[in-house]
């Protein structure tokens, strides 16, 4: 699976959540998860804004595995793209 369409697959995921709202804020196992994303990436947005979410969008593929884990997991992205993912990035 190409980074394109991870990231296609990060946009709606992330997206729909930031459209959704506060009460779909980032879980804590997400947060715990991402949080070495989040500073890497996006240090100088708030947690559980909309600009975190697309700035998180924007990293796409680049996103550690570990993230990329959880976000499946809790539901945000779509496991069938971030499984062609595994391995390539820790």
């Amino acid at each position: 699976m190409n980074t394109t369409k991870i990231m296609a697959a990060l946009a709606i995921g992330v997206g729909a959540l930031a459209a959704a709202g506060a009460a779909n804020a980032y879980s804590g196992r997400v947060k715990s998860a991402c949080k070495p994303d989040f500073y890497k990436f996006c240090p100088s947005y708030k947690p559980d804004t909309p600009e975190l979410r697309s700035c998180m969008r924007s990293a796409g593929g680049n996103i550690s595995s570990r993230c990329l884990d959880a976000l499946a997991d809790a539901g945000e992205i779509p496991r069938k793209y971030h499984s062609s993912q595994r391995g390539k990035k820790k």
